[in-house]
């Protein structure tokens, strides 16, 4: 149900502007500056990256399915376009609630829940048995820097495991007190301590009658909400904001952040495509990547007053982010490149208006 409802989320907020390939694009995080664009532009961030093995195939079953349960429908066949059916919208509204869809926040939180996840299970592992004497352990994460993590960890704690263990039951039990008590069992019973080995995900998918990919997604939103909870009361949680401290949450991709260095000491789109061997487009792609989270991003380097107000003025009438719309509606030389520069521009601006909404 949960990635029932994600889908079906995601149609509603497309609003038939894109494909549904565009939807396995969010779910499974992929890095292409036209998926980036279309969860900031669509509001679609919560589910950026929430489900990064999903099969294709898979997938695809998903949209029959609900293609045959009449909850979507497809609309343009060439470009495999989907919307809710009324059907769709209602049953959304009244599963959406105990669905934790809120709970997700992808694109902040997808490159570093399952290393957070990973550290706390193979801390909890060590600790145990380590307080039993017991060093013949079976690790239950194979991941050399969350061992070499772990092992440093453990040099600081080992001299007081009882009073670590206690701080850290503590932490976490004042952290899954608010959580409903399914939700709360799930995940405790995927720990791993001295001679009690962690349920696997197919095993819970048994014991609590949902699908497997529904219980990855599930631990998945409840991990992301701990770590939004952490991060807000770090007083109250020392052990576990130790557990994410160091880990880094950069949104931008790394070719971005590259491309953006080279602009910042002087070079110019055409240079830096030649120095670093890729298209120009590529390049633009980086650009507009980075305007999406740079706080001060030069636009005016790139778009003239008067062409950024004839952008956002097309963008008023047609109310659509498809480019070809807003294309039509503007001079020629205005291309598609400054388009999405604006549109990324905007969309930045709104997120911070409405931030400040929210505070006042």
């Amino acid at each position: 149900m949960i990635l029932e409802g994600i889908i079906l989320s995601c149609l509603s907020k497309l609003q038939t502007e894109r494909s549904i390939s565009a939807v396995y694009h969010i779910v499974t995080g992929k890095k292409s500056i036209q998926t980036v664009q279309d969860i900031h532009l669509y509001h679609l961030q919560a589910y950026f990256s929430v489900c990064q093995h999903l099969p294709k195939s898979q997938f695809d079953q998903m949209i029959t399915a609900l293609t045959e349960q009449e909850m979507i429908k497809e609309i343009h066949h060439d470009e495999q376009v989907y919307m809710l059916t009324k059907h769709g919208s209602l049953w959304l509204h009244k599963n959406e609630p105990g669905l934790y869809l809120t709970w997700f926040h992808g694109l902040q939180y997808s490159s570093i829940a399952r290393l957070f996840s990973d550290r706390l299970h193979l801390i909890i592992q060590t600790a145990t048995n380590a307080k039993m004497s017991y060093f013949q352990f079976i690790p239950v994460v194979e991941n050399p820097q969350v061992e070499h993590w772990v092992k440093q960890q453990y040099q600081k704690i080992k001299s007081s495991l009882d009073l670590f263990l206690s701080n850290l039951y503590q932490e976490l039990f004042k952290l899954l007190c608010d959580f409903p008590d399914k939700l709360a069992k799930l995940f405790v019973e995927r720990l791993t301590s001295f001679k009690d080995y962690g349920k696997s995900i197919y095993q819970l998918a048994g014991d609590y009658q949902m699908s497997a990919i529904d219980v990855q997604l599930m631990l998945t939103a409840i991990i992301h909400h701990m770590i939004q909870r952490i991060k807000a009361n770090r007083d109250h949680f020392p052990i576990l904001t130790k557990v994410i401290e160091d880990m880094v949450t950069s949104q931008i991709t790394a070719s971005a952040q590259t491309t953006d260095q080279l602009l910042k000491v002087g070079y110019s789109i055409e240079e830096i495509a030649e120095k670093r061997r890729l298209k120009v487009n590529t390049i633009y792609d980086h650009v507009v990547e980075i305007a999406l989270y740079e706080e001060a991003f030069p636009i005016d380097r790139y778009v003239s007053d008067e062409d950024y107000h004839l952008v956002t003025e097309a963008f008023k009438i047609v109310r659509s982010y498809k480019l070809k719309l807003i294309k039509e509606l503007v001079p020629s030389h205005i291309s598609y490149f400054q388009i999405r520069l604006v549109l990324a521009v905007e969309q930045k601006l709104e997120a911070l208006k409405l931030d400040d909404e929210a505070i006042f």
